[in-house]
């Protein structure tokens, strides 16, 4: 009967507008929360802006009764100092097409060009290449192909070195041009690049007339170039990853920094607050307009408040639960899901769900998406009961960091290598989750004496 009676109520919870907004702002990642506020701030002109703080959750390891918590919010300076501004939230780094117009627009061209040219840097792909042919894009801008290959060969010696090539081969060629003539090098580059990503090393050898020793040196020149020359610059499919937690270690404490070092703390504009309590006669029309942007404002910085704490508490439990990790590193993660977490704080599962999505934790060990705790225990007969996926592919990794190099282990060889630790996955599974882990397959791991 009880649970009929609680079914009942559960169907009957209704999702108010209230309750809508503070979930979307719960799920909001780092970088969506700065812009959501950005944007509240600008159609909310009852809301100001003061300056952030960082909140720090110092955990320390003695031998007193249970673990203590001492919770430090402080805000720059004066709390009372306010500005009106919009801060700046942007993390900037050298745009690749602003980097080559510069360069580009200091030749001097002529206009037809300089318009080629522009065109040229605007169709490079993610990696820096231009995979449209010259003779295309003379039809499209109906021009000359002879001033399309020009500009191209002028674009080709900008920094960084190995832009607007057609392919792998001509970028690593091109940042060969500034170099010592290797002709041994060349002739690698230009006859065997698909043997050096076979590592088939006898063939080259066999082929070139030098000795295995002699390759290896060659393709470790090759490695020293860039094949991706726009690597190191902002692209439209650039990604910037925020931790929204910290962990680190500090002598023997251990400190949880909830970031929030580049989100807005804001308030209400105390103007606002005092012109409110003249009244609606002396306001007029405007009364319910300023009213209805107080309430506003104070539900989103309670919204926000509530994710920050709500964000705290997980982020405690997972390091309670995971503590061995944040000790001893990846292979110690253990089992855990989400309705565990939801227990533990009394909360509903899709809370939890909803704070861990796109949110980041940075510790020792590297930069996790908070779900990676949350790694699935997986199924029967495929991982056992007492591996995660990421155990797993951790297990994978580390026995690839200890194999003979001469000598590397096949998929199968791994898979029976990782019962031995009770991980029992499939030979498929393993190639999986190497793949996912970009190793290359035992063939392309082998080295030559």
């Amino acid at each position: 009967m009880n649970m009929e009676m609680n079914m009942e109520m559960t169907q009957k919870i209704i999702m108010t507008p209230q309750l809508e907004y503070s979930l979307k702002i719960l799920k909001l990642s780092y970088e969506e929360l700065v812009d959501f506020i950005q944007e509240e701030m600008l159609s909310n002109p009852i809301l100001e802006y003061i300056e952030p703080r960082e909140i720090k959750i110092k955990i320390r390891n003695d031998d007193s009764d249970g673990d203590h918590l001492s919770y430090n919010r402080d805000y720059k300076e004066d709390d009372d100092i306010h500005t009106n501004g919009i801060p700046d939230m942007s993390s900037y780094k050298t745009d690749l097409v602003s980097h080559l117009k510069l360069q580009l627009h200091i030749l001097d061209l002529p206009k037809v060009m300089t318009e080629i040219g522009e065109f040229l840097i605007e169709s490079l792909d993610e990696k820096g290449y231009l995979n449209i042919d010259n003779k295309d894009v003379a039809s499209m801008l109906h021009v000359e192909v002879e001033h399309v290959d020009l500009v191209r060969q002028k674009i080709q010696k900008f920094d960084p070195p190995g832009i607007c090539a057609r392919d792998l081969k001509e970028c690593l060629k091109l940042q060969l041009d500034d170099q010592p003539v290797n002709k041994e090098l060349r002739a690698l580059i230009d006859h065997h690049l698909e043997a050096v990503g076979d590592n088939a090393l006898p063939k080259i050898s066999k082929s070139m007339g030098i000795p295995i020793s002699e390759v290896q040196s060659l393709i470790e020149d090759i490695r020293k170039l860039n094949p991706k020359p726009a690597s190191g610059f902002q692209t439209d499919v650039t990604h910037y990853i925020r931790p929204d937690v910290i962990i680190s270690k500090q002598d023997e404490n251990y400190v949880i920094d909830i970031c929030k070092d580049k989100i807005p703390i804001i308030k209400v504009n105390p103007y606002y607050l005092d012109l409110l309590k003249e009244g609606d006669k002396k306001l007029g029309d405007a009364y319910p307009y300023i009213q209805n942007k107080i309430n506003s404002a104070n539900w989103l910085i309670h919204c926000i408040d509530q994710r920050m704490e709500t964000l705290e508490k997980v982020a405690k439990t997972i390091f309670f639960q995971q503590l061995t990790f944040f000790d001893k590193g990846r292979a110690y993660l253990i089992p855990m899901n989400q309705r565990e977490v939801a227990d533990a704080l009394n909360l509903h599962e899709s809370t939890i769900s909803r704070t861990v999505n796109g949110k980041y934790l940075l510790c020792q060990w590297g930069l996790f998406e908070l779900k990676y705790f949350f790694s699935s225990k997986g199924i029967k007969q495929e991982i056992g009961e007492d591996a995660s996926s990421a155990m797993a592919k951790f297990a994978i990794q580390r026995i690839v960091e200890r194999e003979d190099k001469y000598n590397p282990y096949s998929d199968s060889k791994i898979c029976t290598l990782l019962e031995k630790e009770e991980i029992r996955i499939s030979r498929r599974t393993v190639a999986k989750y190497r793949e996912q882990l970009d190793i290359p397959s035992g063939k392309i791991r082998k080295h030559y004496a």
